[in-house]
């Protein structure tokens, strides 16, 4: 499991000159390709690869400033569709919004430029989205050129990895970005995206079966050959498992963690799924949320859909801690739970008192009516006590 040193970013770029021309810009753009391709084989350890990013971030800078940094207006900007990050809650906007109106655009966004003159974001949707709140037309950009973005797949993957290496996604985005990876490289796996998560868990199932679970960890930080390795002599039933566990060691994410955290995100309903997307509500607390189902609190799916709408409401309007919530959520079920259980108790008395009713005294036998007599007296003893 060894690790290597990164490579000194400054070395590979520090002869670049005010008077570099776009070619050169592209060639940089290579070197930093290559560097992102490195973090995403897992070459670097963790320390290592927080200095590279930076490294990256501080050369990004100087590249711009010095292969030219574009001002475009932000009505001939576009957003990427499929780009991993879904996520961009109101209010995270308006916090960037108010940095750049205090501070000013620090870092330019990057773009691809379309052949009708239009641009696509590679990274920096966020900024490109508060920018209007901020009352900007324009925002500074630095160019990929065409040639370097024609792979789609590779595209995807690199706005993956550098939203992972810079934590910009929430759970649900990366559960959902991981599918779309996972059938970019492997296409047998198309129409079958709901067996993924299914699959991912049966290894995982198998490994805690042997107690071999613990080696994942070890082999997430491992270089890309001892990961090969490992993927060639570990224990997979289906071929299917054994391409998704690849994608993810790739990324350097651990499948425990997938399969217990992230991957049971894309079950939760598409009310709870909306709230992430506007409020970027955290994982957590839409766990609890998730626990308020029909099922839970024995009521059908519509109740359970206004009553979970109302909890989550809450939840967001009072900015309820994560112990709040769970609070919330648990008086909640009983609340439902209790009420559905009263209310079952009363249909049972309800028929029992019509059957009572309903009994045809003159067929009974004589031991039958002093029994009938005797249970009916203690009935009625307890009723006037009560009463």
């Amino acid at each position: 499991m060894s690790s290597k040193k990164p490579v000194e970013i400054s070395q590979l770029f520090g002869q670049a000159g005010q008077s570099q021309q776009i070619h050169q810009l592209k060639s940089q753009i290579e070197k930093l390709e290559v560097e992102i391709i490195q973090l995403r084989a897992n070459v670097f350890s963790s320390e290592e690869k927080t200095t590279l990013e930076q490294q990256i971030e501080q050369l990004t800078n100087q590249l711009a400033t010095q292969g030219g940094i574009h001002e475009i207006a932000v009505n001939l900007i576009d957003p990427d569709p499929a780009q991993p990050r879904q996520t961009f809650p109101q209010l995270v906007i308006q916090e960037r919004a108010e940095s750049l109106r205090r501070q000013g655009q620090q870092n330019p966004i990057v773009l691809i430029p379309q052949l009708d003159g239009r641009y696509k974001i590679f990274d920096g949707e966020l900024r490109w989205r508060s920018a209007p709140f901020a009352g900007m037309t324009k925002l500074k950009a630095v160019f990929l050129p065409k040639e370097e973005t024609s792979d789609e797949v590779v595209v995807f993957e690199g706005q993956l990895v550098s939203s992972i290496h810079s934590q910009k996604l929430h759970d649900l985005d990366l559960a959902t970005a991981l599918i779309r990876l996972i059938l970019y490289k492997y296409p047998d796996l198309r129409g079958r995206e709901d067996e993924i998560p299914k699959f991912l868990n049966a290894f995982i199932n198998r490994l805690v079966r042997s107690k071999k679970l613990q080696y994942l960890a070890l082999i997430k930080d491992s270089d890309l050959m001892t990961q090969q390795e490992w993927l060639e002599t570990s224990d997979f039933k289906e071929h299917e498992e054994h391409e998704i566990v690849s994608v993810l060691l790739g990324l350097q994410l651990n499948p425990v963690s997938i399969n217990n955290n992230i991957f049971p995100l894309l079950k939760v309903p598409e009310d709870l799924k909306n709230v992430i997307r506007s409020e970027g509500l955290e994982t957590s607390k839409v766990r609890e949320l998730n626990k308020l189902s029909s099922e839970q609190m024995k009521i059908d799916e519509s109740k359970a859909l206004m009553i979970r709408t109302q909890v989550t409401n809450r939840v967001i309007e009072e900015k309820l801690s994560l112990s709040q919530t769970k609070t919330l959520v648990k008086q909640t079920i009983e609340q439902y739970s209790t009420s559905n259980s009263k209310a079952k108790q009363n249909k049972q008395m309800d028929k029992t008192i019509k059957d009572i009713q309903s009994i045809n005294l003159k067929i009974l036998e004589q031991t039958r009516l002093i029994k009938l007599r005797q249970v009916l007296q203690e009935k009625l003893d307890e009723i006037k006590t009560l009463m």
